[in-house]
């Protein structure tokens, strides 16, 4: 089980190990990447996790407003600092969240359930600045 970092978003009270891939057993453990590659290039680094309507995992991101902040710390402790920008939500199968993104951005998507409606609740940030 590979880790790729943690993330944390304090305004939650979030703070969980993402494993490096997902499958439907660690997405029971903790949240997972699924697409991207690295924090430090332009792209889009999308993680997903269940949303259990009880405070774990993903529960309360669609709670987030613009420029609450997200941080990711990848393996070597390097701080990665996001400001949300958008909440919107789309069908299961549509994966224009994951495609479509400013190519000239270092972008997170985190993407949940929507329980009430089998909906994707789709949360992106975009990264201000890191810190060693």
């Amino acid at each position: 089980m590979d880790c790729f970092g943690i993330i944390q978003i304090p305004k939650i009270d979030l703070y969980y190990p993402v494993f490096s891939h997902l499958t439907e057993e660690l997405l029971k453990t903790s949240p997972c990447r699924f697409y991207g590659d690295t924090l430090d290039k332009n792209g889009n680094i999308c993680i997903a996790g269940h949303n259990y309507d009880n405070s774990l995992f993903f529960s309360k991101v669609s709670t987030l407003n613009k420029n609450d902040k997200i941080f990711i710390f990848d393996k070597n402790g390097k701080q990665y600092i996001y400001t949300v920008y958008e909440e919107y939500e789309v069908a299961p199968n549509d994966l224009s969240p994951i495609l479509n993104y400013p190519e000239n951005e270092k972008i997170l998507t985190l993407v949940t359930c929507n329980n009430f409606n089998s909906n994707r609740i789709i949360l992106r940030a975009k990264q201000q600045k890191s810190f060693q």
